[in-house]
């Protein structure tokens, strides 16, 4: 049987999961990728997230957060200390659909042309021209070369946040 219709295969791995955890959690053991079944935050290591990274590998998609807190939540499983020693981080990986939320708002909602620093938690800027900034903008910038634009110089601390414009695979075509 030859089945390549990826929505229904992340449907059968979802559903999978879901059974798996399912029957695991009356034993008493408990599982350290949690599924999004238990409702809105129950059990989950953290709330919201500024430094999400995504498991590329992983179907569906998984997600870890590796915001430096002064404690770790005691739903997370596997807290380690930050290099420096000034906080710790959770480990746990989330299987969710929907990317977590932010914690602090970014200065966009979105951006394609993202720089960042090497930094354990990074510093990261958008330097895509806008038609306008945005309201929660607080350094604007007019950008007069080539097409007429703003840019918001504003740094956020953590993952820069979704791109703007969607990937368009060209594999098959």
């Amino acid at each position: 049987m030859k089945s390549s219709n990826p929505i229904v295969l992340a449907t059968l791995v979802v559903a999978l999961l879901a059974a798996t955890a399912a029957a695991a959690r009356p034993s008493g053991t408990t599982n350290p990728i949690r599924l999004p079944t238990s409702g809105a935050g129950a059990g989950r290591p953290w709330d919201c997230c500024d430094f999400v990274v995504r498991d590329p590998d992983f179907r569906p998609p998984r997600w870890q957060c590796n915001d430096l807190v002064k404690e770790c939540s005691p739903n997370c499983r596997e807290c380690e200390e930050s290099p420096a020693g000034d906080g710790f981080v959770c480990r746990d990986w989330i299987v969710s659909l929907l990317e977590p939320p932010v914690c602090t708002p970014r200065p966009w909602d979105c951006c394609d042309s993202a720089i960042c620093t090497r930094s354990y938690i990074p510093i990261c800027w958008c330097t895509d021209k806008v038609d306008k900034c945005p309201s929660n903008c607080k350094k604007c910038e007019r950008v007069k070369s080539g097409r007429p634009g703003y840019r918001c110089l504003d740094q956020f601390h953590g993952y820069p946040g979704p791109k703007c414009t969607p990937f368009i695979s060209t594999k098959g075509n």
